[in-house]
């Protein structure tokens, strides 16, 4: 059993942030009748599904009849937006029994691409309340970026923290409570955490030596739109293929050697895979 799968419903995004990499993939979206017959194949390996990897999940055109497939397959859904499209889709998304949990990255605003800050963590705000009222989980993530990163003079982090101790009625600054790695509830069922920016892995990246571990193919493992299983969530390029789902059973990838091979290098700390040993984010393990 995973704590939980990702399924890349779309790798499609309707902004262009710094933080997340360009991909060469094809954009594509995963058709609901391709999605209704994967669903029965990930129930005996978990209860819950996180609904990305890259893309905006948001911008998928049948996101409601798929989150209605997982309710029926008794699936909980975690999902991860970039936020800006959460006033249109509010109503929708506070329908849908199977959504557990959103995780709204603020990140969005430190970009251009966002538009009007202002408007965007107001839509944000007001969503995460109804969400709260409904029995959604509601994870507000913004980065903790050096003083270096300034805009209009201040830190964007800074400014965003002020409106949410304003809007929450926190007395105490929350730039003193919060602490990068960590997180702290702002309202019932509303967190928010701030986390130290990190590099995606790449192929391209410099080599960090093959010792380590990951909670990869332990905790997590994640399927791309094209039916690619690979290890981790982040591998969204695919660079670690272990089968795929649309060619052949999840159960017979999920056994197979490759995946054996790099469980026990986990389980040893040995990196046996070349895209882990240039991964910055599995030393934090």
């Amino acid at each position: 059993m995973f704590k939980k799968i990702f399924v890349e419903i779309t790798n499609r995004c309707n902004l262009a942030c710094d933080f997340c990499p360009a991909t060469n993939r094809t954009k594509s979206d995963i058709a609901p009748e391709v999605f209704a017959a994967l669903l029965p194949q990930l129930t005996p390996f978990t209860k819950h599904l996180a609904l990305h990897v890259l893309g905006e999940p948001l911008l998928h055109p049948d996101l409601p009849q798929l989150l209605a497939l997982c309710h029926q397959q008794g699936m909980q859904v975690n999902l991860t937006t970039n936020g800006t499209l959460l006033p249109r889709q509010a109503q929708m998304l506070l329908a849908a029994p199977a959504l557990r949990q959103i995780n709204i990255s603020l990140h969005s605003t430190s970009g251009r691409s966002c538009g009007d800050p202002a408007g965007y963590l107001t839509g944000v705000l007001a969503f995460a309340s109804l969400a709260a009222v409904r029995g959604v989980f509601v994870s507000l993530r913004i980065w903790d970026l050096p003083p270096t990163q300034l805009q209009n003079g201040i830190r964007w982090q800074d400014e965003v923290l002020t409106r949410l101790e304003g809007f929450f009625a926190i007395s105490a600054p929350l730039s003193d409570v919060v602490a990068a790695g960590q997180g702290v509830k702002l309202a019932d069922r509303i967190f928010l955490s701030q986390k130290d920016l990190f590099a995606w892995p790449s192929l391209s990246a410099p080599d960090l030596g093959g010792r380590g571990t990951c909670r990869g193919l332990r905790d997590q493992v994640a399927i791309l739109v094209d039916g690619t299983v690979v290890p981790c969530c982040l591998d969204g390029e695919g660079n670690i293929p272990l089968g795929n789902v649309f060619a052949e059973p999840f159960a017979e990838i999920i056994a197979g050697e490759r995946v054996a091979r790099i469980r026990r290098g986990f389980q040893e700390r040995k990196l046996v895979e070349e895209l882990c040993r240039r991964c910055s984010y599995r030393q934090r393990f």
